[in-house]
């Protein structure tokens, strides 16, 4: 957090009080340096993860610079339906009475073919229906002052850049531009050296081509890549969080996940792009508001998602970059709490694992798969947690009651057989608490602290693996004591066009003339006989 307050800033009377009813008193470290060059007019070029309050680093500085007129003046510009609806969500909270025009996909054209013919000051869109709209005739960007590009990174990788490049190619010269994105690859650099002029450049600390994030806890599972739903089941059972969001790499996977958990005794809901966009809202609302407590989703159904206070982020299995990895993590530790990130992964993406831990600064807490016994035992300290909170009287007076007609034992017995009668314990999986992963370099790490690693003989490596002796080879015999000679000493029969041994006479070798003529060996081809020819 800064040491700087929003009026120090220069953010006018409004809309500091519309931050102080919502409980916003300091600034993010990321509006603290954007929010008053933004007032000034400068341009922005900022780096900043995902969920450093972004939002309000570009909103605050466009809503205090829109004029009192009913035209386009500000173009904000996202990379999904869900983004996009949020930010606009976010600024009807700070200013209630605007009017803001919302062109995402999936929805019905007249509600924002009506809000831009009464005039809206603030459009905020997805590339691809505002290219419609313009394409239609129906949005007019001839007096747009300010345009936001938020995930400019998120656009590049599903493909919008082109669309955008276009867009901004509708809009007069000169608009200021706010440009944000957790990384700057070269398309992205480009854009910006062509759009924006001298522009105000911000890189948080956090902000690298690997962003980390200081408040997420990486907690990684080793189980088998068929065990991977059970193992899940098992986690949630033991931990309990008040919410989840699960990653898989299909959509068929989001319903077999949510299925497993549903049945196990935890109500979940799958996300993916086939739903239609009125069963996506609900769902994404029921979320929001903590009425669902488990949502299973693909990474592109998720994108966008931004819920305050989430305490789980799920992979199932990695993604095939790290950088979709960190920025899926991103979704948990927002805005300074505390979150976890879990990855349940096999043998072969626990390397892949490992290999990214030191190229992007990842602290990998390795943790075993809960057995039945372990998920009881937590269920038993949550109730008990419970049961010690404050009783009515009446309750005490039947509980003392029940206590001197019946064995204490029993009777608690008893109760919990009924309170646990409905909990599901979870699956009894093959585990090793005990097995830590390690790659190639601890284990050399380890063999440098505790001194070279002996030479054996080969034989002394099979014995002690038990192994059978080693196959011959086509070019080696293994001696009884371990060693090795070339198999054409053991060969009672001299091998074709071989060396003879002393006193072998050596076979004569054929020729191409002594060889018969076949359809795979022809004869070495030769010229035919010339031949005169005579005029006839």
């Amino acid at each position: 957090m800064s040491d700087t307050t929003f009026a120090a800033l220069g953010c006018s009377e409004g809309l500091l009080a519309a931050l102080a009813k919502r409980g916003f008193e300091t600034p993010m470290p990321v509006q603290a340096q954007t929010i008053k060059p933004g007032i000034e007019g400068r341009d922005l070029l900022v780096q900043s993860r995902t969920g450093s309050g972004k939002t309000l680093a570009y909103g605050l500085p466009l809503l205090q610079r829109l004029a009192d007129e009913r035209h386009t003046q500000a173009l904000i510009l996202l990379p999904t339906r869900e983004l996009a609806q949020q930010v606009g969500a976010e600024l009807h909270t700070l200013v209630p009475k605007l009017p803001i025009a919302n062109l995402v996909g999936g929805v019905a054209y007249p509600p924002q073919l009506r809000a831009l013919q009464l005039g809206s000051p603030v459009v905020v869109g997805t590339p691809g229906r505002v290219m419609d709209h313009l394409e239609r005739g129906t949005l007019d960007l001839s007096r747009v002052t300010m345009i936001v590009l938020d995930e400019c990174d998120e656009m590049l990788n599903m493909g919008f850049l082109e669309d955008v490049e276009t867009i901004l190619a509708k809009v007069p010269a000169g608009p200021q531009t706010f440009l944000f994105s957790a990384t700057l690859p070269a398309p992205i650099a480009k854009l910006a050296k062509r759009f924006l002029k001298d522009p105000v450049q911000i890189q948080l600390a956090e902000a690298g081509e690997h962003a980390v994030h200081a408040d997420i806890a990486h907690t990684p599972v080793l189980a088998p890549d068929h065990q991977h739903v059970r193992a899940l089941v098992n986690l949630l059972l033991k931990d309990q969080p008040s919410s989840a969001l699960i990653f898989t790499k299909t959509k068929a996977q989001t319903e077999e996940v949510a299925e497993e958990l549903t049945v196990s005794g935890l109500p979940a809901a799958f996300l993916h792009g086939d739903l239609a966009q009125a069963t996506r809202t609900r769902i994404l609302g029921q979320f929001k508001e903590g009425k669902l407590r488990y949502l299973v989703a693909t990474d592109v159904a998720a994108r966008g998602l931004d819920i305050e206070g989430m305490p789980l982020v799920v992979h199932m299995g990695i993604p095939t970059q790290l950088e979709s990895y960190i920025h899926r993590s991103g979704r948990t530790g927002r805005a300074g709490a505390k979150g976890s990130s879990m990855a349940l992964v096999g043998w072969k993406e626990s390397r892949i694992l490992l290999a990214w831990s030191r190229r992007g600064g990842l602290k990998l807490e390795w943790r075993a798969v809960p057995t039945p016994a372990e998920i009881r035992e937590a269920q038993a300290t949550k109730l008990l947690d419970g049961i010690q909170g404050s009783a009515s009287a009446a309750l005490l007076n039947q509980a003392t009651q029940m206590l001197k007609d019946a064995d204490p034992v029993r009777l608690v017995a008893g109760l919990l057989g009924l309170v646990q009668a409905d909990q599901a314990a979870g699956f009894d999986l093959p585990n090793e608490p005990e097995k830590k992963v390690k790659s190639r370099f601890d284990l050399a790490r380890e063999r440098k602290d505790g001194g070279p690693r002996p030479q054996r003989t080969y034989a002394e490596r099979t014995a002690a693996r038990g192994d059978s002796p080693r196959p011959d080879s086509a070019f080696s015999k293994t001696r009884p004591d371990g060693s090795f000679k070339p198999r054409s000493e053991f060969d009672d029969k001299p091998r074709p066009y071989a060396k003879p041994k002393p006193g072998v006479a050596a076979a004569p070798r054929k020729t191409w003339e002594d060889k018969p003529a076949t359809k795979d060996t022809p004869r070495p081809w030769k010229p035919a006989p010339s031949k005169t020819w005579k005029k006839k």
